[in-house]
């Protein structure tokens, strides 16, 4: 992180002139006195915690060092990737850009909430740039990297670029092993349409091993060889189309070759006998099988009824089930869930011809299908079951029970449970997940006391508390209408004492924030405990190997708005500046705070707060670069701090920016447009009070698009005090009608912020206004012209006066 400029208190310009009404500006944002301080302490950007930016090669040490730790995943790989300066890319090797694409693209990682990482679309473009980040410092690939970039393209069915990819591997001179070539014709095999691509891919496998062009998996010296792996790979692919005769030439090859089939191909070709051929011909396929020595398993039997199941032959899906389980073949999960039959007839059928059979392992997926269909006194029956044949329930059946009852919020019931299974007395001992389920049933109840129970009955039992039961936690206290941040600062703090510390997810770390935010928002404060943490968290999330988190579009967002609540200016433009940083290589992390106006716009009002108004004008500059919509309010500040910083030009700019219609905004070159473009302005004509006048607008970030809906009659009259005051006046009636003529951009009725009544304003309706105007709001314009000494301002005031009594009768002063 780098360290923003030391923000000083600026002193405002020449005392404003009665032209701008303060008053109303300080009723709305109350601005301190110079030299008022934040009673915030030492701000993030000078906080000790504060990580001071490294050396390039020490920060590429430390990535190197977390890469290849085992607390990192592809997550947080990437985002620390992207978060090194560019400069630190070439102290990295090649070894460590393999081990950020494997980590990217999940092989054997989970996510923080221990789910298996999804592939898309977004992964395969965060490995692609690591690629070609490693390429332009010069980091030459090898066939690991290119195994990894043609797993994922495989993957996501990105064929043809996978292919390329093994192409490109060659012209590079890098000999590819036979895994690349597997992988891509694992991915054919899958489907129907790719088998000419398959059988291709295949012929061009043989002649390269017999050129010797292909090396082995485990060297790239020796050469590589057809194994059983990669045959089955083939066979998928022809039995996938029904080319059974192919399949036979295929075994008579392997069988020449000394490869014998194992139980997998012959599970292979009998799911294509059953695709193609149907059930009858896949039960003599079975039966084949089993006279040539394969002994079926547990999967064989699954496509079996599968295939049974969809052809209705309900009396043949019972026979094999018999069959299954006189060999000795416990049911597994997925064929328990395929079969049509009750839980009774099933552990019939088990009971009575099962030899050798673990019933637990029948019983449990059973009270799992029960408890999934909230029928939990059908799975206390399977239970009372269970203990009739003398077979006791073990945690993972607690675990179904306790689980269900979970979600389905049964609180009471999953205490009596637990306390029935794992009570003083009884022999089974609750695991992790068994104390999870049970800590997480009371946050779902907000049982904060009986959260607190079992997780010093975890401790009590010598369990350590894992990274998900601290997520559960704290997004419990979190969410709690009255909420304790001591509690959450407490729990935080206990993951760093833990060794290893425990890392938060991204998730949870949102939540926390969102408390401190609310709080902030509700009492306009933090105190120096919570503002100490607040900091020490984001830099330690920042920075630590241990410790990082990978921020996403909310986490900005709540941390801003947290600190811009409480008022402290200097750490919500702080996490900003990291916000934009962060979006040049991701965009979707701003995606919250641009979505809604309210981010921005407190972070404009802590900077009138402080009296920081070039700021403003950067934010509001900002505000139109990252597409935020507009807000009312906050263009009043602006002008504010326009006139403020003595920039007249640019609230005179901004106003006409969002008053002037996308018809009056023509192409440059264009020769009927109205609007004349120059290299340096925009010149465009608007009604005025004489006819037609000219107004330029510089071409500058500060021109917002067509928002006429924002500029209320408040706002107007804070730019009619600008205007008067820094000898503008020329330009107040060509905005009042460019106010009459516009049309609102939806039909529903746009109401002003700035007080008064404008109900019954139907006339104004009807012209199709999109902004109403109020009699304070006409009255304080008039009181303006009638303070001016411009000498044009009796015309104006006729004209004004007019234009109340077109457009606004019911405003028009008394």
């Amino acid at each position: 992180m780098t360290k923003p400029p030391s923000i000083k208190v600026q002193k405002p310009a020449a005392e404003t002139d009665s032209a701008i009404n303060k008053e109303e500006i300080k009723g709305v944002y109350p601005i301190p006195k110079l030299g008022q301080e934040n009673a915030a302490g030492r701000p993030l950007g000078h906080s000790k915690n504060t990580i001071k930016p490294a050396k390039p090669e020490e920060q590429a040490a430390e990535y190197i060092k977390g890469i290849h730790s085992k607390s990192w995943n592809g997550e947080i790989a990437y985002s620390r990737f992207y978060s090194m300066p560019r400069e630190s890319y070439k102290h990295l090797r090649n070894i460590d850009i393999n081990r950020t694409l494997a980590l990217v693209r999940g092989a054997g990682n989970n996510t923080h909430a221990g789910r298996k990482r999804t592939l898309s679309s977004n992964i395969l473009l965060q490995m692609t740039n690591v690629y070609e980040a490693g390429i332009r410092v010069g980091i030459a690939p090898d066939r690991y990297t290119y195994q990894e970039l043609i797993a994922i393209n495989t993957d996501l069915m990105n064929f043809d670029r996978a292919y390329g990819l093994i192409e490109e591997m060659i012209q590079r001179g890098i000999k590819p092993t036979i895994r690349p070539y597997r992988t891509l014709l694992n991915g054919y095999s899958a489907l129907v349409s790719e088998i000419d691509n398959a059988r291709r891919l295949w012929q061009s496998m043989l002649a390269k091993i017999g050129r010797d062009e292909i090396a082995a998996d485990e060297s790239s010296d020796q050469p590589a060889k057809l194994d059983l792996a990669t045959y089955t790979c083939i066979v998928a692919a022809e039995c996938n189309v029904g080319n059974l005769a192919r399949v036979t030439e295929i075994l008579e090859e392997m069988s020449g070759a000394g490869i014998a089939a194992d139980i997998v191909l012959r599970n292979t070709i009998l799911g294509g006998i059953l695709k193609h051929g149907g059930l009858d011909s896949g039960i003599k396929e079975v039966k084949f099988m089993v006279d040539s020595g394969y002994i079926p398993n547990s999967y064989t039997y699954y496509l079996l009824i599968q295939s049974a199941v969809s052809e209705e032959r309900i009396g043949v899906v019972k026979r094999l089930l018999i069959e299954s389980v006189k060999r000795g073949v416990t049911p597994s999960v997925k064929m328990i869930r395929k079969l049509p039959l009750l839980p009774a007839e099933i552990l019939d059928i088990v009971t009575e011809n099962g030899v050798e059979i673990d019933m637990i392992r029948v019983y449990n997926p059973l009270i799992g299908l029960a408890m999934r269909e909230n029928s939990f006194n059908e799975a206390l029956g399977l239970i009372a079951r269970m203990r009739a044949q003398n077979i006791e329930p073990n945690t993972v059946t607690y675990s179904h029970l306790l689980d269900a009852l979970s979600k389905a919020n049964r609180l009471n019931e999953a205490k009596l449970i637990y306390k029935e299974a794992f009570g003083e007395g009884r022999k089974l001992v609750p695991d992790t997940h068994i104390l999870g389920i049970m800590i997480d049933t009371c946050a779902r109840a907000d049982d904060i006391r009986g959260i607190f129970w079992y997780k010093m009955e975890m401790e009590r039992r010598g369990l350590a508390p894992t990274e998900v039961i601290y997520n559960i936690i704290l997004t419990a206290l979190s969410r709690r209408k009255q909420m304790d941040l001591g509690a959450i600062m407490l729990t935080m703090n206990e993951l760093m004492e833990t060794n290893p510390p425990i890392r938060p997810s991204t998730r949870t770390l949102n939540v926390v924030y969102t408390a401190f935010q609310t709080k902030a928002e509700q009492s306009g404060k933090l105190t120096h405990a919570e503002l100490d943490f607040l900091r020490k968290w984001y830099s330690k999330t920042s920075s630590d190997i241990d410790l990082y988190v990978p921020r996403d579009m909310f986490t900005y967002a709540f941390i801003i708005s947290a600190f811009a609540n409480a008022g402290l200016l200097e750490d919500a433009l702080f996490v900003y500046s990291d916000m934009l940083k962060h979006a040049e290589n991701d965009s979707s992390v701003r995606a919250h705070f641009t979505r809604s106006p309210k981010y921005m716009a407190k972070l404009i009002l802590v900077c009138a707060k402080n009296q920081q108004y070039t700021k403003i004008l950067d934010l509001w500059r900002d505000w139109r670069r990252l597409g935020i919509p507009g807000h009312e309010g906050s263009l009043r500040i602006v002008l504010f701090a326009c006139d403020q910083v003595g920039q007249s030009t640019t609230a005179r700019d901004i106003v006409f920016g969002l008053l002037v219609p996308p018809e009056l905004r023509a192409v440059p070159g264009d020769p009927d447009s109205s609007i004349e473009h120059s290299a340096e302005k925009t010149h465009m004509r608007v009604i005025g009070s004489n006819g037609s006048l000219p107004i330029d607008l510089e071409d500058s970030p500060f021109i917002h698009d067509y928002q006429p809906a924002i500029v209320s009659g408040s706002v107007l009259a804070l730019f009619v005090g600008i205007a008067i005051k820094h000898g503008m006046v020329e330009y107040i009636m060509p905005a009042l009608n460019l106010l009459r003529q516009n049309k609102p951009k939806t039909s529903r009725p746009i109401l002003s912020l700035a007080g008064g009544d404008d109900e019954g304003d139907s006339h104004a309706s009807k012209l199709g206004v999109s902004t109403r105007f109020s009699s304070d709001n006409a009255a304080k314009i008039l009181a303006l012209l009638q303070e001016s000494k411009h000498e044009s301002s009796k015309e104006i005031i006729n004209d004004f006066l007019t234009f109340i009594e077109d457009n606004f009768p019911e405003a028009a002063p008394v």
